[in-house]
């Protein structure tokens, strides 16, 4: 088997239809799943594969939370100076589809990307895309830097686009 093949094999398997089917001690082996193997591990299995793939889509979401997990306060900074941006009249959707409790601080955005990959291997993968999608331009927002916002733009477009394409099919 190729060494792509292995790829898509791999992440669609973990992300194989699973509504209810999965336990919990499963979904904390799959959450922490860079922790046990090194986030090393992942990108060389998946990193090479397209943004709108099922190894990109999972790639995408293990790096989101290495980020989290090393830079905390950074992301919940960003987070939340995103949100007071884009909701200073009320709620926004990017902030409810996020799911991050507020004050959104370093525990509450470590709690939502753990609450994200769980729900992907349980088997809402559209829903668990489009909430680090939303997490991610939230960020994008919060960020005084603008080639980090283009950066982080198009990794929520790349989420987007991966949620779209599970939605109508399934990804690849």
């Amino acid at each position: 088997m190729a060494r792509s093949e292995t790829s898509h094999a791999t992440a669609a398997l973990l992300l194989g239809d699973s509504r209810g089917q999965r336990d919990e001690a499963a979904t904390k082996r799959f959450v922490e799943l860079a922790d046990d193997i090194g986030l090393e591990v992942i990108a060389e299995m998946w990193s090479a594969a397209p943004a709108v793939s099922a190894p990109g889509a999972l790639w995408r979401l293990y790096a989101l939370r290495e980020w989290i997990l090393t830079a905390p306060r950074e992301l919940a900074e960003m987070f939340a100076t995103g949100q007071r941006r884009i909701t200073s009249e009320g709620l926004g959707l990017d902030e409810i589809l996020a799911g991050v409790e507020l004050p959104a601080g370093p525990d509450e955005v470590a709690r939502a990307i753990d609450e994200i990959l769980a729900g992907a291997f349980r088997g809402d993968v559209v829903i668990a895309l489009l909430r680090a999608a939303a997490f991610v331009r939230m960020c994008a927002e919060g960020t005084a830097d603008s080639e980090a916002a283009t950066r982080l733009r198009q990794f929520a477009k790349d989420l987007k686009d991966a949620a779209v394409s599970h939605r109508h099919g399934g990804l690849d």
